[in-house]
């Protein structure tokens, strides 16, 4: 009996000392982490060369009779969890208060908890950073304030927002720091993108390169809107906004977002594997699968 405990103790020590040696020589295949995935990189990293996953119309998760409306199936904190590092915010100044909406569509959200949300996640991942676009969706019902002095009286009190007028070179000088992108009034204040913004093309703004061609004849429009930008990107230092959302024009009503999503992000997964792509990817319904395959594109073979 005694022997026969002793080859078991043996044979235990034997396997652990073979399992400790295997960990400490084997390559581990980590799971990166989208909470924190900028964190793999190099400072050095140059953000017009980084792939960045961004959602369009953030907050919209409310349609009418889910025909209009709806552009993602997650909220905003899921959003920043799963990696989304651009997000795209439609406001109304409704009671003195600022809520975001789509279109005349009411989202049921006001902006303070979505600036609560930000400020708290890049204090928390301070390795991370945002860019947020603000815009006047529709006009202001029954508020006294005026909608610019407010909006930058508001983002003031949150300390990790800043008002320069262009990101860095590098990713090192932008960790920590929320970005506006300013489409809201013609001014210089944060990333400049209300002159100029044109409606349904392409375009060049001070800083960056928009791609926004959502009213479409036909999908295989949209795919090469896309595809076009993303070789536009790895030509020029600029950052590019690539948006992939859209809708089809030429049925009565326009189709639903989902629809054209639904076939975008069934494609867009195929052509990341098959090309390599950088730039701010901008999509309808994220969700994790797509996420990250947007911003495991990015050079984790010069992380820290």
């Amino acid at each position: 009996i005694y022997m026969k405990k002793e080859i078991l103790f043996r044979l235990i020590v034997l396997f652990l000392f073979i399992t400790l040696t295997l960990m400490a020589v084997l390559p581990i295949n980590k799971e990166y982490d989208p909470v924190e995935w900028m964190k793999k990189l190099s400072d050095d990293t140059l953000i017009s060369e980084m792939a960045i996953p961004g959602t369009h119309d953030s907050g919209a998760t409310h349609s009418i009779f889910d025909i209009s409306g709806k552009c993602q199936d997650i909220t905003i904190d899921s959003q920043l969890n799963i990696g989304v590092r651009f997000f795209d915010i439609r406001l109304k100044l409704k009671n003195d208060e600022f809520v975001i909406v789509h279109s005349f569509v009411d989202q049921d959200l006001k902006l303070i908890d979505v600036l609560n949300s930000f400020n708290e996640f890049i204090t928390c991942h301070d390795e991370e950073f945002l860019i947020i676009s603000f815009k006047e969706e529709t006009s202001a019902v029954n508020s006294s304030l005026d909608f610019d002095t407010a909006l930058i009286d508001l983002l003031k009190k949150y300390d990790k927002f800043t008002f320069e007028n262009s990101l860095p070179k590098k990713l090192g000088e932008a960790r920590g720091k929320i970005y506006m992108l300013n489409r809201f009034n013609d001014s210089e204040l944060g990333l400049p993108a209300y002159s100029g913004w044109m409606d349904s093309t392409s375009f060049d703004l001070p800083n960056l390169y928009v791609q926004d061609n959502y009213s479409i004849d036909d999908i295989e429009d949209k795919k090469k809107s896309i595809t076009d930008a993303f070789e536009y990107a790895k030509s020029k230092d600029k950052v590019t906004l690539n948006y992939t959302s859209c809708y089809l024009n030429i049925l009565f009503p326009p189709t639903y977002a989902g629809t054209s999503a639904n076939t975008i992000n069934n494609w867009l997964p195929s052509y990341i594997d098959n090309f390599e792509i950088n730039g701010v990817v901008i999509v309808d319904f994220a969700t994790e699968e797509l996420v990250k395959t947007i911003y495991m594109e990015n050079k984790y073979e010069n992380s820290k």
